[in-house]
């Protein structure tokens, strides 16, 4: 055992599921340490709980935009059986975590609106660089790719790596919602979709698009993808789209002359898949490789859109209630 992943004082039992998947996919236990009712709201198996005493014994990672945080793309595990500790979905890691942690690091997010990741994402994208230290080549081109989802399968799933897309930088993202969990979906489902995209706050314009979206090049990346590890694969360049599938498996060819695959490599090969969480560590590579962000240059004046991406259908509006939103 290299480390253990422990969520402090989380509140959703979902993101509490999400953060057990999170912790399999790098094949190492998930502990809670319960603060704030997770306990009586969990319907599951037994919750694996940690108590502050048990828990200071061991070196702390705290996964937390806290001032002085360094960036998790070039950050190491310490010595021994460390805590990678994330915290509260709202209120992030407790101050006696950040006091007690012998490292303390953050996720890069250029976003303009979100600049955070759901919790279980946020712990996924640490664990891929903490637990593999993938230092691959960077992009000399580094311009930003744009961003294809394919047929995600969960309408939440979705809306979560939406935020991450946000969170990432990404202000247009093309969907091609073949499953029917973003456009045109019942308004409770499309209530919580919103919701975990965090869509009251988030900049992001998502275009419906199927067939070919006329790029020169298209690199697939996925868990079940033949090719190199993703670190080693150019993420980034004109002309150029990232297309992250929900488990589909189809000719990519149909995407663009030139198609590239980019696996993304974890320590098991069987593990519980949750789209958001493998979606959330292929955008965090490509911001790895673009490198943070040039300075300098004066700010826009307004907000403005700029993608290759070309609508099949005219985009649905969805009108979501601020209270809708605050009841989920």
């Amino acid at each position: 055992m290299t480390a253990r992943l422990v969520g402090d004082g989380v509140e959703n039992p979902a993101n509490a599921r999400a953060l057990l998947d999170a912790a399999a996919m790098f094949a190492i236990p998930c502990l809670f340490r319960d603060s704030r009712g997770l306990a009586q709201r969990w319907s599951a198996e037994p919750l694996a709980t940690v108590d502050t005493a048990e828990l200071m014994l061991t070196p702390l990672v705290a996964v937390d935009n806290a001032p002085g945080a360094t960036s998790v793309f070039a950050s190491t595990l310490p010595k021994g059986r460390p805590s990678i500790v994330v915290g509260n979905e709202r209120r992030g890691a407790r101050p006696d975590v950040l006091r007690a942690a012998t490292a303390c690091v953050e996720i890069p997010m250029p976003g303009r609106g979100v600049n955070t990741l759901n919790v279980a994402s946020a712990a996924a994208v640490a664990m891929y660089y903490l637990l593999q230290t993938p230092r691959g080549r960077r992009a000399h081109a580094r311009r930003r790719p744009e961003v294809l989802l394919v047929g995600p399968g969960d309408h939440v799933e979705a809306g979560s790596v939406l935020r991450s897309a946000a969170a990432f930088g990404w202000r247009t993202v093309g969907i091609d919602d073949r499953d029917k969990v973003w456009f045109g979906t019942p308004r409770p489902m499309r209530t919580e979709a919103r919701a975990a995209a965090r869509s009251h706050r988030n900049p992001l314009r998502v275009v419906p698009t199927a067939g070919s979206p006329g790029f020169a090049r298209a690199v697939v990346a996925g868990t079940h993808v033949a090719g190199p590890p993703l670190h080693r694969v150019d993420l980034t360049g004109r002309d150029t789209v990232v297309v992250i599938p929900d488990g589909h498996d189809e000719n990519w060819h149909d995407l663009a002359p030139r198609v590239e695959y980019a696996w993304v490599d974890l320590p098991v090969a069987d593990f519980p898949y949750r789209y958001r969480l493998v979606a959330s560590i292929v955008l965090a590579e490509v911001t790895r490789q673009l490198g943070p962000p040039a300075t300098g240059r004066p700010p826009r004046k307004r907000l403005t859109y700029d993608s290759a991406f070309a609508m099949t259908a005219p985009a649905d509006v969805d009108l979501v209630l601020p209270e809708e939103l605050g009841a989920y």
